[in-house]
């Protein structure tokens, strides 16, 4: 059982990462922790190997996500008041955590891993964090664990998107495509696989008609505004299009990833 220190006030400063929570502060690569709410996503974190600092739970409330987890940390507890004033909003959920950020893994250490046929995911310019947590989500239930994020793309470690996601983005392998440009055709030249994009162009092969044929894939999703850009458009391998009628012409990207991922994990034997 975890030993709960109970706090007094919101000034303490052994909570200062739990501060002002309301304004969804932009973590970055040069913040060193993030903060993971509610009970499901909370455990989570507590299930997987991230180094989580402290545990902050509203007085009186269960503290069923800690009951099975042996993780040695700090556990704090603070009354509703308290929260509120400290987060900033009215905090209904009972259960925060800290935890230390990682740094995304190097595209040499991708390259290194990718040993068998598989499909992995490139983020590039998304920057709504629900359609990143989204695609997280629909990545881990398809068992697509490898995730390229690119430049513009909303942190992984945002509440919200960790919130989005259920906690799969502590299940997921994360890498760093800072030169997306320059880093997907050189993926290309040196390994077996395919870059694919989903575009409205001509001459894009229907997604229900295209074939993997065994090797590795890239989806590249764009952003939300513009898509994929055109020149990631004409490096890329492989270029589909996702049939719609009653005059639909688009779909949201987190829905229309979900749509390809699906389809493309079919075609391997996993």
């Amino acid at each position: 059982m975890h030993d709960i220190e109970q706090l007094k006030n919101a000034d303490d400063p052994r909570l200062k990462s739990y501060r002002n929570q309301r304004w969804n502060r932009q973590p970055d690569t040069k913040t060193r922790d993030f903060i993971v709410e509610g009970r499901y996503c909370v455990e989570r974190l507590l299930q997987s190997d991230y180094d989580v600092q402290s545990v902050l739970v509203t007085e009186g409330k269960s503290l069923e996500a800690l009951k099975h987890h042996t993780k040695v940390m700090p556990v704090y507890s603070l009354s509703s008041a308290e929260i509120r004033k400290l987060v900033g909003f009215d905090f209904h959920r009972g259960i925060m955590a800290c935890a230390k950020r990682r740094a995304f893994k190097s595209m040499t250490t991708f390259e290194q891993e990718i040993i068998r046929p598989e499909i992995s995911i490139a983020l590039l310019g998304l920057r709504e964090r629900e359609n990143v947590g989204s695609i997280m989500r629909t990545a881990a239930a398809l068992g697509v664990e490898r995730i390229l994020l690119g430049p513009h793309t909303a942190d992984p470690f945002a509440r919200r998107t960790i919130r989005v996601s259920m906690g799969t983005v502590f299940r997921l392998k994360l890498y760093d495509l800072s030169d997306p440009v320059t880093q997907l055709p050189n993926l290309v030249a040196r390994h077996d696989l395919r870059t694919i994009v989903t575009t409205l162009a001509q001459h894009a092969t229907p997604l229900h008609d295209y074939r993997l044929t065994g090797q590795s894939g890239i989806l590249i999703a764009g952003s939300e505004a513009e898509g994929v850009a055109e020149e990631i458009q004409q490096a890329a391998t492989d270029r589909v299009i996702i049939p719609m009628s009653l005059g639909t012409n688009s779909l949201n990207v987190a829905v229309a990833t979900a749509i390809c991922l699906h389809e493309l994990r079919n075609q391997l034997d996993f």
